[in-house]
């Protein structure tokens, strides 16, 4: 658990894993699941029947979960607007809603009724069907595929298959604003853009997901992409989707492109007919971003860690995917605040394309009001910013493209003038070069030793293992690693 430590009255609790929340926007994963009373549940097949469904992520030992279940919040939507004829449901109900609540790490059957390890009896009064995930019933794959980071997880889900997080609100009726369901025999519609928009070289290769809103299916699409206003490609697409049913599409690839190109992608001529409902043809245009041109090879990568370093972790990869260099994660703090991470000093290929990106685990970012005010930079050795922010959900990157040389004559590349060895080394490490100080830090981020410009720092007392030694020089710190072996 994490993040519950700064807030004792934060209504979530994490789990510890890799997931960052299903993003809002996102198509909804079909599941076929079996409640306590052996009842089974298509998600796309309720919602094929016009229905908005609401489903409660929680864990039994759980408090902000046993506190949201408990306030009648989700008992009323259920009985009040629940499907007609279903169980505990009004005969008064508005029949535009379904309501499940999701058990998502393992509890018992008893846990559930209220046993040891739970914060009380879950079924009792509970009107909605309530979904287990331990053995012998459903897996926690549905965990998985909606990418719970942290309990309670309340989703929303309309008609169309279009996920979003209510939260634990206390009047979820309010938050269904739903599009108008599917009404022509054909009709197709398209998402905001969400694919690459940064460029090294001018190149960009446009993705875009279709879906089909209309009654018939769909079979042929027409997908046009304009740069700056002029038509640059028309793709034929054919397949078979049925309503609400989604693909996504990869496009020819856009050259030439320059900073602030606005490129614009648009569907039309579903099932080779004129759409009905052109208003959800066009994607939400976007203005191409170019790298970076011509940068020093030596850059400067520093890191501001918020309460959470555990959750950050970063790399640099070349255009050919291969990463050059990583850092984080980092340690935590026990109250809110930040740790400037050492700096780390990276010698880059030249006349290569370069991308910096920054992960935050649990989807928050490193600046926020609660955890303390983090950032990141990556600058050359020029001082031009290739890279920074700190405010971002679960990722952040930028590109850019290095030129001939490394950086002015001034700047001692301190990688390649200190020699440290042996590595790996039982005794004594030694240093080569001037320095003013370094620092050993163990694989868990601990500083386990320090020393001031000494040539032989004597390591004898360090258990076997890997460690990071920090180099401090005039110009900033680089890091290497040793092994030490007995």
């Amino acid at each position: 658990m994490k993040k519950i430590l700064l807030l004792a009255f934060i209504a979530i609790i994490s789990i510890n894993n890799n997931y960052a929340q299903l993003p809002n926007g996102s198509v909804a994963p079909d599941f076929n699941l079996v409640d306590l009373n052996g009842q089974s549940h298509n998600l796309y097949s309720i919602l094929d029947q016009g229905y908005t469904v609401f489903i409660d992520f929680s864990a039994i030992w759980c408090g902000p979960c046993w506190s949201y279940h408990t306030s009648g919040a989700l008992e009323d939507l259920y009985m009040n607007h629940g499907p007609a004829g279903y169980p505990n449901v009004s005969a008064n109900t508005t029949d535009d809603v379904m309501v499940f609540f999701v058990e998502g790490q393992q509890g018992t059957l008893a846990e559930l009724n209220g046993g040891a390890g739970s914060q009380g009896d879950w079924v009792t009064g509970t009107p909605y069907p309530i979904i287990p995930t331990y053995s012998g019933t459903n897996s926690t794959q549905v965990t998985s595929d909606y990418e719970i980071g942290y309990w309670p997880t309340v989703y929303m889900i309309c008609a169309d298959r279009i996920v979003t997080e209510t939260g634990a609100i206390q009047s979820p009726y309010s938050a269904v604003n739903c599009p108008a369901p599917a009404s022509y025999d054909s009709d197709a519609r398209t998402f905001n853009y969400t694919g690459e928009t940064l460029t090294c070289e001018g190149d960009l290769t446009p993705e875009i997901m279709i879906q089909n809103y209309g009654l018939s299916p769909l079979s042929s699409l027409i997908i046009d992409v304009s740069v700056n206003g002029s038509t640059v490609s028309s793709t034929p697409w054919s397949g078979t989707l049925s309503t609400y049913a989604t693909e996504n599409i990869t496009l020819p690839t856009l050259t030439s492109l320059t900073n602030s190109d606005a490129v614009s992608i648009t569907a039309s001529l579903p099932n080779g007919v004129v759409d009905p409902n052109p208003s959800n043809n066009t994607a939400v245009s976007f203005y191409v971003t170019m790298a970076t041109q011509n940068t020093d090879t030596e850059v400067t990568v520093q890191i501001v860690s918020d309460a959470y370093g555990s959750e950050t972790t970063w790399n640099i990869k070349k255009s050919t995917g291969q990463t050059v260099a990583s850092g984080g994660p980092y340690n935590d703090l026990t109250a809110a605040g930040t740790t400037t991470q050492p700096a780390v000093i990276v010698t880059l290929d030249a006349n290569e394309c370069h991308t910096f990106t920054i992960y935050d685990s649990y989807g928050d970012g490193i600046n926020t009001p609660q955890y303390g005010a983090g950032s990141f930079t990556v600058t050359d050795a020029s001082g031009t910013v290739l890279a920074s922010g700190g405010e971002f959900d679960d990722v952040d990157s930028d590109a850019w493209k290095t030129g001939t040389t490394g950086g002015p004559a001034s700047v001692d590349n301190i990688s390649s003038n200190l020699l440290i060895y042996p590595n790996p080394v039982k005794n004594v490490l030694t240093i080569n070069g001037i320095y003013n100080s370094l620092e050993i830090y163990d694989i868990y981020g601990k500083l386990v030793l320090s020393s001031n410009n000494s040539q032989a720092i004597n390591v004898s007392s360090l258990a076997d293992g890997i460690y990071s030694v920090n180099i401090k020089t005039n110009n900033g710190i680089t890091i290497k690693k040793i092994i030490i072996t007995k």
